[in-house]
């Protein structure tokens, strides 16, 4: 089977993920949630660990064995990854087009040792060590000069999740994603024109107005944004302007775990535990860094019906490579 590539569209300039190899994940793709998958075959719960494979991370209680029972949160490479840690860039031309190997990491954050459990009902030192291992391997990964971003997506009870056991994604591209791209062109744009952090007067409008606030929670803000793209759309922004997530403080952390905490429980209870995406922008690695960017989370209860990591980034995953698409639709009768 072909290789996973990054073909860029010459276009929007947009690198788009053609995986063939993901063909083969099973994919629920219902309009309700799916049952998943019971805990006593849950590659997630402990006494499973071998399953999930080694962990690359790992919060734990001393004295526990690695790769056994006894850990808070673990960190493990993704069985279907959309982009592969091995080789080289390798990049292309095939005649007007361009493309390169699917170089990257994709990893799998296990949030908690409970199978069933909610985050709106996690302990907020547990949902801080959730933010601190998303931390720890946003800084571990950018070690690798291969790669410019690091973004961390969560998705709870979409259709097209198998494993209802929390974890999350974290994944290093060697490229800026898209979304990414986006709000870098606006941050920079507005730092041009009033010489300001725009994210940074958003939150001082915000707080004077008040309207749209839904809670502060010492250093971290949450608030629906001006002109939200979906009902209920939450950002989470600390109030202290800052670019990288990776260097975000102790003292930060705990606030932010408190925030979601809060958000969650609001949500739970209004919208009856609706599916939701969440997604951390934070700005690009190494020389690719913008200062003037300013780290957030954005929150979406009931997301479009794309998987949380494509909307959250604009990094698109097709498992049908567009030669394999035109040769079956050309061999349909007319």
């Amino acid at each position: 089977m072909e290789n996973t590539r990054l073909r860029r569209d010459p276009v929007s300039l947009r690198w788009v993920v053609i995986s063939p190899s993901r063909a083969e994940l099973p994919y629920p793709g219902l309009p309700v949630r799916p049952p998943g998958v019971p805990a006593e075959a849950c590659p997630f719960c402990p006494g499973n660990e071998t399953k999930a494979g080694p962990e690359i991370h790992v919060e734990r209680e001393p004295g526990s064995p690695a790769n056994g029972r006894g850990w808070w949160v673990r960190v493990v490479a993704d069985k279907y990854p959309i982009l592969h840690i091995e080789g080289g860039l390798e990049k292309s031309a095939e005649g007007m087009y361009d493309s390169m190997n699917a170089i990257g990491a994709h990893e799998i954050l296990v949030e908690t040792p409970e199978h069933d459990q909610h985050w709106a009902a996690l302990e907020v030192l547990q949902l801080e060590r959730i933010l601190r291992a998303s931390q720890q391997r946003s800084v571990d990964l950018r070690n690798d000069p291969r790669f410019r971003h690091v973004i961390w997506v969560k998705n709870h009870g979409l259709p097209t999740s198998l494993f209802q056991h929390q974890h999350s994604h974290i994944v290093a591209s060697p490229f800026v994603p898209p979304a990414i791209e986006e709000e870098l062109r606006g941050f920079g744009t507005y730092v041009r024109w009033k010489e300001r952090c725009v994210l940074c007067d958003m939150v001082k409008q915000e707080c004077a107005v008040g309207r749209r606030v839904i809670l502060q929670d010492g250093a971290v803000l949450a608030f629906a944004p001006f002109a939200p793209r979906f009902p209920y759309e939450t950002w989470i922004v600390p109030t202290v302007h800052a670019h990288d997530f990776g260097a975000t403080r102790t003292v930060v952390l705990r606030d932010l775990a408190r925030a979601l905490q809060g958000i969650l429980t609001r949500i739970r209870s209004l919208l009856n535990d609706p599916p939701y995406t969440l997604v951390l922008h934070s700005s690009p690695l190494g020389e690719f860094t913008r200062e003037e960017y300013h780290w957030h989370l954005e929150l979406v209860p009931r997301p479009p019906q794309v998987l949380g990591l494509e909307w959250g980034t604009g990094i698109y995953i097709n498992s049908v490579p567009p030669e394999v698409a035109a040769e079956r639709l050309r061999g349909v009768q007319g």
